[in-house]
Formats: C-alpha cells, structure tokens, sequence
C-alpha cells in the first residue's frame, strides 16, 4: 500500500474511532441524566389541586394572616432545612432546573474530555506504530546510501514493495547501476588511452635512443617514420579533444543551411585521390537535400565514414554512398565490401578505441575513435547513426538528418 494511501486509511480511521467513542459517552450519559431531568419537575413540582397543601390558605403579605403564628413559623423553617439537606439537582423550581443543566453540562463534558483522551492515545499509538514502519526502510536505506558513498559500489537498496519508499530504493539502484556503469566506462577510457599512447610512445623513446647512441642512422627513413609516429599522437590528442567536447556539448557548432548533396560529392571527389584505388560509387540524386548544420562537421563525419570503410573493404573493392530523402528526413549510407561485422558488434563499432579485429595495427586500423566522432557529430545536429551488414556482404553505416528547419537547437552558435 502507498504511504499516502495508508496515511490517510490510519487517520479515517483514528478520526472514525473518535467519534465512536465519543457518542458512546454522549449516549451513555444522556441515558443517564435525561430522563431525570425530565421526571424531576413532575415529581417535585407545586402539589396537585385537592392535597392538603393545595387547600391551605396562604399567608398575608407580612406575615400577619391566620398561620402566621408560632405554629405556623415552622414549615418554613423545615423547608429551608429540607432545601439545605437535600441535592440541588432535586430542588423544586427554576433553581433544581438550573442545578440539573450544569450537571448534565459537566457530565456531557467529562464524556468528551474521555473520548478526547482516548482518541489522543489511539492517534498517539497509530501514528508511533505507522511512524516506525516508515522509518524502518528510511533508516535500511540510509545506511545502504552511506555504505555507497563509503565506497562500497556493489551494495544496493531492498526495494521490495509498492510504496514511495520502495520507488526511492528503485531510483537509488537505478542511479548506483548508472555511476557504476560510468565508472567502469572511465577506467575503461583511461586504460585505452594508455594502451593507444604506449605504442607510438615506446617507438619514439626507442628510436630517439638508439639516435643518440648511435645505433640508428639518422637518415631520411628514419626521420620519416618518427614524423609518422608524432602524428599519430597528434591525431589521438586531438580526437580525443574532439570527442569530449561533443559529448559533454561544449562543442559550438556554425550552424547554416548546407547543400548535403554538394558536400557528399565534394568529398568523395576529394577522398577518391587517396581512397588506394578504390572505385567510388555515388548516387546522390539530382535534387538538393539541405541540412541545418556545420559544414566542416558534416565533411569530418564523411570523411570518417569513408576512411572506415577504405580501411575494412579488401583491395581494389568499391565504395558506395547512396544520398536520398526518406521520411522527411536526409539519409546517407556508405558500404564497403568488406567482411562485414559480427551481429553481437552493431552497437559496439561506435564505441572509443572499438576495434573488429584486435589483430589489427594501429597504423592499419587507426586511432579507433573515428566513428565514436561520428557518432557524437551527428547526434549533435539531432540525427542518428546505425550499423548493418548489406545481405550480399559488407557493412552499412548509415545516419539520418533532419532537413533544414526540423534540426532541434542544439550546440551553440560560435
């Protein structure tokens, strides 16, 4: 049951009991005092016409008539003595009236003073009993929190249950299953990143040593594969800049209407001239497709599309890219012809340093960050990227733009 379902039953309740309780007292005394109330007057009232003391003559003013005499001095007197010796409450007239009121109004108030009590100690005992129930799994999760920050990743809460407390105990295990992920992710990055920087690093510590003992020829050669190894550390930093920028949106984007028919043809003609004699097959179409985006991002994310797919097709094999309108949306697909990608790795090739082959180099397979670039660029301007493998072989990478004006307003204009 939920707390707010289960503190508003306890308080019907403790406020239905109440209200027994104090009609049952009400009806108690009423039962009790009422009806005296009502036979009193009847029984202690003037006398009937035909008594005795219905027929007595009554006295002068000033006390002079025929009882006004010493023997007639005594009733009075043992009437006030009668008066003084008995109840209040069974004296005659508008005084045992009075008499009788205030003490049904007492009664009627001690009654609700009980009942009052009463209900105090059956709230009192409620909320005590309901308070501790939830203060239990407060408590169970406060200390698991404590041990989390402790250091302890792997505890999570009890979430057993319907109510609030157990949405919060399910939220908690939600957030410690993400940060734990995340943590994983970090030293996962970290340890990549080592392993991507520790070949190009011992390379140059080697060579430059071997330089100054004179053990290598300082020749053309030698110069030529140092420059390659600088470079690729050069290209590492600076993806890896390029990626935490995008992922954390601190990159700015220039948006403008881009021409993405003009871009895709610009840049195969480019890349066709370095593509190691790959044949590249565009089909565009001849209409505009225009995107809202940054030019230079857009041509980084072809760029890196086709050096992809340069690098896994076998020698000699074509590059298609196939440009066309699909649901009010622009779609580009590039495929080689390669050996294609295992079906449990469609989502991981967009991961950092994710390599198909882990035989491969790190000269033939690159800094393994170029469709994580890719990835991020493009969700940047709102679109989406995916990986298939064509039913007559090879890999598909395709994305998907929004047209111009449907592009949502992210990444700050520089």
């Amino acid at each position: 049951m939920r707390l707010r379902t289960r503190l508003t039953v306890t308080v019907t309740l403790v406020a239905l009991a109440a209200v027994a309780v104090t009609a049952l007292l009400s009806v108690q005394v009423a039962s009790r005092r009422v009806g005296r109330l009502l036979e009193a007057p009847a029984a202690t009232g003037p006398a009937v016409a035909g008594t005795p003391a219905a027929s007595a003559p009554a006295a002068p003013l000033g006390g002079r008539g025929p009882g006004a005499g010493r023997a007639g001095a005594g009733p009075p007197a043992g009437s006030a003595a009668g008066a003084g010796a008995g109840s209040g409450a069974s004296a005659p007239g508008p005084a045992g009236a009075a008499a009788r009121r205030a003490t049904l109004l007492r009664d009627l108030l001690h009654a609700n003073l009980q009942s009052a009590g009463i209900a105090l100690l059956l709230a009192a005992a409620a909320g005590t009993l309901l308070a501790a129930r939830m203060a239990r799994p407060l408590k169970r999760l406060s200390a698991v929190a404590n041990r989390y920050a402790a250091g302890e990743r792997s505890v999570r809460a009890d979430a057993r249950g319907r109510d609030e407390v157990a949405e919060v105990g399910t939220a908690f295990n939600a957030l410690a299953d993400r940060l734990q992920a995340e943590e994983e992710q970090q030293r996962r990055l970290i340890a990549d990143i080592a392993h991507e920087l520790r070949t190009p690093l011992t390379v140059l510590k080697g060579e430059l040593e071997a330089l100054e003992d004179g053990l290598l020829e300082s020749t053309p050669e030698t110069h030529r594969r140092l420059g390659e190894e600088v470079t690729l550390l050069t290209r590492l930093v600076q993806d890896l800049r390029l990626l935490t920028q995008a992922e954390s949106g601190a990159l700015s984007l220039r948006r403008a209407p881009v021409d993405l028919r003009s871009l895709v043809l610009e840049v195969t003609a480019s890349f066709e001239a370095h593509a190691r004699g790959r044949e590249l097959r565009v089909e565009a179409g001849p209409d505009a497709i225009t995107v809202d985006g940054d030019a230079d991002r857009l041509r980084q994310v072809l760029v890196n599309l086709l050096d992809n797919a340069a690098r896994h097709a076998p020698g000699g094999s074509p590059i298609e890219v196939t440009l066309r309108r699909a649901d009010g949306r622009a779609s580009l697909q590039v495929r080689d012809h390669g050996p294609g990608i295992p079906e449990t790795e469609l989502e991981l090739v967009f991961g950092r340093f994710y390599r198909t082959d882990e035989a491969r180099t790190r000269a033939g397979g690159g800094s393994g960050l170029g469709l994580s670039i890719v990835r991020s660029l493009v969700t940047l301007h709102g679109g989406t990227v995916s990986a298939a493998n064509h039913p007559e072989g090879g890999a598909v990478l395709s994305l998907s733009l929004p047209l111009a004006g449907q592009a949502p307003a992210r990444g700050a204009a520089a």
